[in-house]
């Protein structure tokens, strides 16, 4: 994990990212995984359910050929596919989506390209997260700017949000249908 810009910054709070978010969640059974990375090497600090079902999707086929390998190995049954999420936005039906740290590359290549991939997960969770540092550790208000498009991204849509803050990184959990309980409270934006 350490090979990747994103999940190398994860690392030294991996289980507490982890612990927290899905403390708000009811039993997870399914995942997809957006613009996964090396992510999905993460799935056993991710407190899912024993039966559960993971999902990746990432642009990059060398990798996902990799994640493949890696979760057979473990022994995780779902799938890892190459998928732009730009031009084919969205992935199976699953109890939470990770959109860990995209939406921002998203909405470079296009704008939009984040808020419509947030609508088309059919997931009742979604959690959207965000950089607050460089690469090189400046912050440069990036937390600012992140949140401001995060809160454009749910503007006139019904769901409801967690928010949670991390070393490097701001984090959204998105409750899409408020029939849903959350199990926990954090704070909300």
């Amino acid at each position: 994990m350490a090979q990747h810009a994103s999940t190398r910054e994860r690392l030294p709070f991996l289980l507490h990212f982890y612990a927290t978010i899905y403390a708000a969640l009811p039993p997870i059974r399914s995942v997809l995984d957006v613009g996964c990375g090396l992510n999905p090497l993460a799935i056993p600090w991710m407190p899912l359910a024993d039966d559960a079902v993971y999902y990746a999707s990432d642009i990059d086929s060398a990798l996902i050929e990799f994640i493949g390998r890696f979760m057979a190995l473990i022994g995780i049954p779902g799938n890892a596919e190459v998928r732009d999420q730009t031009t084919d936005p969205g992935g199976p039906p699953v109890d939470l989506a990770l959109a860990l740290k995209i939406a921002p590359v998203l909405d470079q290549i296009e704008r939009g390209a984040a808020a419509r991939l947030v609508e088309t997960l059919d997931a009742p969770f979604v959690l959207v997260s965000y950089p607050v540092q460089t690469l090189g550790g400046r912050r440069k208000g990036m937390g600012a700017t992140y949140e401001r498009q995060f809160e454009a991204l749910v503007a006139g849509r019904q769901w409801d949000v967690q928010r949670f803050v991390f070393p490097g990184e701001l984090a959204f959990l998105i409750r899409k249908d408020s029939r849903l309980p959350w199990k926990s409270s954090a704070s909300s934006c």
